[in-house]
Formats: C-alpha cells, sequence, structure tokens
C-alpha cells in the first residue's frame, strides 16, 4: 500500500485531501500541530471507510520536530508522496512586520517544506523506489499584491523551491505544485462575504476543494507533469489586481488593513 505524509490535514483542505486519497489506496499520514482531535477523527473516517491512516502530530516551526517526522513515517509504512499542504496565514504589511513575523511565516511555509523534501528524497532513494511532491502555493504568487507581506513572500519562494527540487531531485522524484484562489470561508468572513470574493474572477466561479483534489488526481495521474504549478482560480491572476480581494471586495476592510498597515 503506497503511503502518503499530509501536512496541516486535521481541517479544511488539507482533511479533504487525506479523505481523498485514503479513500483511493494510500495509507495517509495525517499530520497535524494543534488540531489533534480533528486529526484523529479524519484518520478514523478514513480507516471507518475501509482505508488505512494514523493521525501524527508535529510543529513545523520546529525544526528538529521537522527533521524527524518523515523517519517517523518511515518506520510504519514507506512513503512515496508528500504533500506540502500546512500554512500559517495571517495579515501584515511591508509597514508593519516583524522579524518574528517573517520568521514564523518561512519556518512554516518555507523551511518545512524544504527539510519535509530532502528528507523524503533520501527515503526516496534509499527504497530504490520514486515519489512525488506536490506544495500548495497561492495564486497570490503569480499576480502579486502587497498584502499578507510575510506569507506572500514565503509562498514566492515555495515556488521557486517547487522548480528547484524538481531539478535537483528528478528522476527518481516528480515535484509539482498547486496555486488554488480563494477556495474556503476564512477568518471572519460571512458566508455573503465568501461567495462575492469566491466568484470575483473572469469566469464568476472560483477554485473548490473538489478542483484540488482533481489537480492532484491530475498530477499523480501524468508522469511528465514535472516541476510545473497548476492555477485554479478562475482567471483572476490575470485581472493583475492591486489588493488582496478581500479588501477589494470589502471597503471597510480595505480602511482598516489601511488603518493597521
Amino acid at each position: 500500500m503506497p503511503a502518503v505524509l499530509v501536512t496541516g490535514a486535521g481541517k479544511r483542505i488539507g482533511a479533504a485531501i487525506a479523505q481523498h486519497l485514503g479513500s483511493r489506496g494510500w495509507y495517509v499520514f495525517v499530520h497535524y500541530h494543534a488540531s489533534r482531535e480533528d486529526a484523529e477523527a479524519v484518520a478514523a473516517a478514513i480507516v471507518a471507510a475501509g482505508g488505512a491512516a494514523m493521525a501524527i502530530g508535529a510543529d513545523l516551526a520546529d525544526a528538529e520536530a521537522v527533521a524527524g517526522l518523515i523517519t517517523r513515517c518511515e518506520v510504519i509504512q514507506p512513503l512515496s508522496l508528500l504533500i506540502n499542504n500546512a500554512s500559517h496565514f495571517s495579515y501584515d504589511t511591508a509597514a508593519t512586520t516583524t522579524a518574528e513575523t517573517l520568521d514564523h511565516n518561512m519556518r512554516v511555509n518555507l523551511y518545512a517544506p524544504a527539510l519535509l523534501a530532502q528528507g523524503f528524497n533520501a527515503a526516496v532513494k534509499a527504497g530504490g523506489a520514486e515519489g512525488v511532491i506536490i506544495n500548495l502555493i497561492d495564486n497570490k504568487v503569480f499576480a502579486l499584491n502587497p498584502d499578507y507581506f510575510s506569507y506572500t513572500l514565503s509562498k514566492v519562494a515555495l515556488q521557486g523551491m517547487t522548480q528547484m527540487l524538481a531539478m535537483a531531485f528528478a528522476p527518481a522524484i516528480r515535484v509539482a505544485g498547486i496555486a488554488p484562489g480563494i477556495t474556503l470561508v476564512s477568518g471572519n468572513q460571512s458566508e455573503q462575504e465568501f461567495q462575492r470574493t469566491h466568484n470575483n474572477n473572469l469566469l464568476g466561479q472560483g477554485c473548490t476543494p473538489e478542483q484540488i483534489l482533481g489537480a492532484i488526481d491530475f498530477i499523480l495521474a501524468t508522469p511528465s507533469y514535472h516541476g510545473q504549478t497548476m492555477i485554479i482560480d478562475g482567471g483572476q491572476v490575470l485581472q493583475r489586481r492591486p489588493r488582496d480581494i478581500a479588501f477589494l471586495d470589502d471597503p471597510a476592510k480595505r480602511d482598516a488593513a489601511n488603518a493597521n498597515g
């Protein structure tokens, strides 16, 4: 049975990815940090549906914990897929960010995926097998604006790393990215606010968790897909907006963000 580690898999998109792969015959390591109960529930649901899964905890901001995560999985079931889904997401600007904020975003959103990829590469090569790494990036990377400064910097670096890893780890490991637009309600958004921002793009329809799952299936089923990132956002990046979509859609939030940043 092939095994996958999905980071940040206790909730939201990570949970959907874990359950989807579990239903397709993967042994799923459901990673969590603070969401242990949620991750255990996801793992239990996979097992109840006839699959195999285990919740596994680690603080991705802790380099030592990250360094041991691949080994902890490999002892139980050799990995052939790594999905770097977890990320830290909070608001700051170039004027308000701090060294601590930058450091935390980089630790979770960039350093952890880099170290996990390194460990995954070593494990795959030691086993004489092949593997796939999929990084969840963000469509913001392809149409930059200054909002969420630290977060965006970390995702820009993650996109660059995706291409670098693809060159470094081929041919044993394929590396690809998925860059969704706004997909789920976040923060203090109301459902109405979410729908407005979700559909505010050229096609009038945004990314859904199901589309991300479809992108994962495509990458896994396409042996020549390598070093590229799939953007799923209804064409939003083509509009090159000057602010994050949430602030363009809601003047009150925009004004509050300007006051804070």
